[in-house]
């Protein structure tokens, strides 16, 4: 359909009783009708008894749009007329991800408060549909506390809880609750490197790593110097060893290169590398406070 300035078809909207259904004739005009509603809604000179006709058609436009997949553009209506309250009514179990995930992908192009609106908007769908993890997510873009504390202690499972517990952990925002010991042990990460551990037990690759088993050098042809069998010792080559061995066996506690023998692989590094090597030293131990 062609727009037109003169709105005619909401002007044969209005015209009509209240029981038509809007989506009689077709799609195309509905998604038409709705851009005027918009449009319409928006102009200074409505009044007040208007806006609440446009707002009529709307509610009918909208569970339209909701049953033709076209939940965008429901989003789009309701945004225009600043009636985002009432999308939860027309939301169900299967449309709820794609109209959270429109409204959050929004929220960076709409100035304050409407970026807000839409983040609350999404996390009360996200929760009315119980979808914990996702509402945890949007409730730390809104970053307040006594919400996210809210949303944490939401669910009835204590292991939804603890999986929350532990996406706060990861963005590492601390909340104080009483009396639930465990999830603030969670949140704190506390017991990270056991965990840790007991993870890598289990899938069995406590075994440590050495550079030469990154860069299979066993599958080169072996090179020699000029100078004799043995190879040059260079500190680009330690540097980068360190560096190899510090990612590979991060959090494991133990390695074949810096653990072992005290000090002597970091001496074998110059000035600002011995530092480097001191710091690929803390990768292994990471989350380790005692060692």
């Amino acid at each position: 359909m062609t727009c037109s300035t003169e709105r005619e078809c909401l002007h044969y909207a209005l015209l009509c009783s209240s029981n038509v259904e809007v989506g009689r004739w077709g799609q195309e005009y509905v998604k038409h009708l709705a851009s005027e509603v918009g449009q319409e809604y928006n102009m200074d000179e409505t009044k007040p008894d208007m806006k609440e006709k446009l707002y009529n058609i709307a509610l009918q436009i909208v569970p339209f749009h909701m049953t033709h997949n076209s939940e965008v553009d429901a989003c789009d209506l309701l945004m225009e007329i600043d009636h985002l309250d009432v999308l939860s009514k027309f939301v169900d179990s299967t449309s709820f991800d794609r109209v959270c995930l429109y409204l959050i992908s929004c929220v960076a192009y709409v100035p304050e408060p409407e970026d807000s609106n839409l983040l609350r908007t999404a996390l009360q769908l996200y929760r009315k549909f119980e979808a914990h993890t996702k509402a945890m997510r949007v409730a730390l873009q809104l970053n307040d506390p006594k919400l996210i504390e809210d949303v944490l202690m939401s669910p009835k499972d204590p292991v939804v809880r603890k999986q929350l517990a532990y996406i706060l952990g990861r963005q590492q925002v601390l909340i104080n609750l009483e009396d639930e010991d465990e999830l603030t042990d969670i949140i704190s990460n506390t017991n990270l490197n056991t965990q840790f551990l007991a993870l890598a037990r289990e899938l069995d690759i406590m075994e440590p790593k050495t550079p030469e088993d990154i860069y299979k050098t066993h599958l080169e042809p072996t090179q020699r110097s000029h100078l004799g069998s043995a190879p040059v010792d260079s500190h680009k080559a330690n540097l980068a060893s360190s560096f190899v061995n510090g990612l590979v066996n991060a959090g494991f506690g133990e390695d074949k290169l810096l653990t072992v023998d005290g000090n002597a692989w970091i001496q074998k590094h110059k000035d600002g590398g011995m530092m480097s090597a001191a710091a690929a030293l803390g990768l292994v131990l990471l989350w380790d406070v005692d060692s």
